[in-house]
């Protein structure tokens, strides 16, 4: 509800484009992260028996607190130099923000916060610590996340305050792709999985249990996942939601670079290997989609990637099962 406020003061801010009211808003993204900053140094600071073991929610405790408070320090930082207009415009040299823009100062400390929320993930427990925790993912949750996504870019782009329907549409990219663009779109899909599969087989060669861990995530997370029309659905709900968010409402803000770079880190939850470079590269590819046509394209790509390997996936289940 924080976060939903600040977007809805953030576009109402951006829409009315009052520079002295915007410095206030700067002031509570400046006071928010000092709080932030401050539980930090509890985290750091604080004898680790008071709060180690502590729920995090999703079945999974606090292991490590002075990792997280590190974390949620880099976290507050981050946070407060984006609050400060001249950090911003200092970044503008680097990134297509504005800096006088609320909106794009506040996608600047939530940028932050998913980068952080991220390594906190991997500094309780690691590999081993997510497959203990991890559980069949259901239909409900997949339509729960690529709703939050689509209300996030479609909010953060300013639905309701600064633009009506259409003209998110058109922020967001969203237009109805060609024949040719589809048919490059087809090859794409065939070369992520190649980029996939070859990132997957260098990872095998170089760190084979961590292979067979993230195999085991993946069969507790997708294991109920079987049927082709669950698969499609899968690969379409991600494909819109994180297409929206990424390279529709995220990438004309932070550019192509940075975008691609946070979009592989949100995506290294599960540790950090060569399916990493991979995961880079296949983000870059969707952005520049986004750029040379449009953001429908991207999810094109990137459902019908998500499908291949689904139908992969089940493949080779089935290939598993058949007499030696």
């Amino acid at each position: 509800m924080l976060i939903a406020g600040f977007v809805f003061l953030a576009n109402k801010l951006a829409a009315g484009d009052d520079r002295d009211t915007s410095r206030y808003f700067d002031l509570a993204l400046l006071f928010t992260n000092l709080l932030l900053f401050f539980l930090g140094l509890l985290l750091t600071l604080s004898p680790v028996a008071m709060f180690a073991g502590a729920p995090l929610g999703g079945g999974t405790e606090l292991i490590n607190p002075l990792a997280a408070g590190a974390t949620v320090l880099a976290m507050a930082i981050w946070g407060t130099a984006a609050s400060l207009k001249h950090f911003r415009f200092a970044l503008a040299q680097l990134i297509p923000i504005n800096p006088d823009s609320p909106v794009h100062a506040l996608a600047l400390v939530l940028s932050g916060f998913l980068v952080g929320s991220t390594m906190f993930t991997l500094t309780q427990g690691g590999l081993e610590g997510v497959a203990a925790a991890a559980g069949p993912a259901t239909i409900g949750a997949i339509l729960f996340q690529f709703l939050l996504f689509l209300l996030v870019a479609s909010f953060g782009v300013g639905l309701l305050t600064r633009r009506n329907l259409h003209a998110v549409q058109l922020r967001l990219g969203l237009a109805r792709p060609t024949g040719r663009q589809l048919l490059v779109g087809a090859r794409w899909i065939v070369i992520l999985v190649m980029v996939q599969w070859a990132f997957g087989a260098i990872s095998a060669i170089l760190n084979p249990g961590q292979v067979e861990l993230l195999e085991e995530i993946s069969g507790s997370l997708l294991g109920e996942i079987d049927t082709i029309g669950e698969w499609l659905l899968l690969a379409v709900a991600t494909g819109i939601g994180e297409e929206i968010l990424f390279r529709g409402a995220l990438q004309p803000v932070l550019g192509l670079p940075f975008t691609s770079l946070l979009f592989a880190i949100a995506h290294i939850q599960y540790g950090i290997s060569p399916i990493t470079v991979a995961v880079l590269i296949i983000g870059f590819v969707l952005g520049y989609i986004r750029r040379q046509s449009n953001t429908t394209v991207a999810i094109f790509v990137h459902a019908g990637y998500n499908f291949l390997l689904g139908m992969l996936a089940m493949l080779a289940a089935f290939l598993q099962q058949l007499p030696s």
